[in-house]
């Protein structure tokens, strides 16, 4: 089933196969995530069960096998507890198939073997409408986060690299990794939760893990010398653990952060 297509008009029998369940996501963002604090529960649109945010997953799940319900674009909802919550009031309203479109599987098998699944996605004016005002919401905390970080004089952390500690304006510390260390996660006028992200790149140098291929290695020193000689003083470009980094994904649907990694590395005051 190729779940990933919106295209289909609500109430029209999609055939759309083979079933598969959804991707297992990366680890959320903490509070400083565009799904916002992980304590939060997310509510099963049909029944009483429900799953604490970072098992989003598992609820995903259960709405598959035993709602029949796949949701589009789940990473890009940037409240998942205040969607799940509205669309659960919804179908207490009115049946599922008023809003979604029809998947049938196994359509040309015998009749008692097909089965009906249903897609909920922004094809749906309601569902963008809403998805757009959630967004549009999450946007201006996430503005006045980052005019925040601008403005903090207090910033103190030192280089991922070196021993060498930068305190003041974030931007000082990243136009240094950039420059002497050939590092660069981006210009800082696009990044927020700037310590977050940091401390997050930190952690993991910490596990001796590579920052690019993301393999352990057995010391400091080894480590160090995979990422300069393989070149991998850079972050994954598949790793969505960084989206909520990146003030892109908060502007439009569907925008991914990796964009971010081709621009300038030009000193910006952040």
């Amino acid at each position: 089933m190729a779940a990933h297509s919106c295209s289909a008009e609500r109430g029209e029998d999609s055939i759309l196969e083979p079933l598969c369940f959804p991707d297992s996501s990366d680890e959320a963002c903490s509070s400083a995530g565009l799904q916002g604090p992980s304590s939060e529960l997310l509510l099963c649109l049909f029944c009483s069960q429900s799953f604490p945010l970072v098992q989003k997953d598992l609820l995903l799940r259960h709405l598959l096998l035993e709602h029949h319900l796949v949701i589009a674009d789940v990473r890009l909802i940037t409240d998942l507890p205040k969607y799940f919550l509205y669309w659960k009031e919804r179908f207490l309203q009115q049946p599922v198939s008023h809003f979604c479109s029809v998947i049938r599987t196994k359509s040309t098998g015998p009749p008692d073997k097909q089965e009906d699944y249903f897609l909920l996605c922004d094809a749906l004016p309601e569902d963008r409408i809403l998805r757009e005002k959630l967004q549009q919401k999450r946007l201006e905390e996430v503005l006045e986060q980052q005019q925040k970080e601008r403005d903090d004089s207090s910033f103190q952390h030192v280089c991922l690299f070196c021993s060498e500690m930068f305190t003041g304006n974030r931007s000082s510390l990243l136009n240094h990794m950039a420059r002497e260390h050939s590092f660069s996660i981006g210009l800082p006028d696009n990044i927020v939760y700037c310590k977050n992200f940091l401390d997050t790149l930190q952690n993991k140098l910490d596990s001796l893990q590579c920052l690019y291929c993301e393999k352990t290695f057995r010391d400091k020193t080894t480590l160090k010398d995979h990422m300069r000689k393989k070149n991998h003083r850079r972050i994954n470009a598949n790793n969505h653990e960084y989206d909520c980094f990146y003030i892109i994904n908060y502007l439009e649907l569907g925008k991914s952060w990796e964009e971010v990694q081709s621009e300038d590395d030009r000193d910006t005051q952040g």
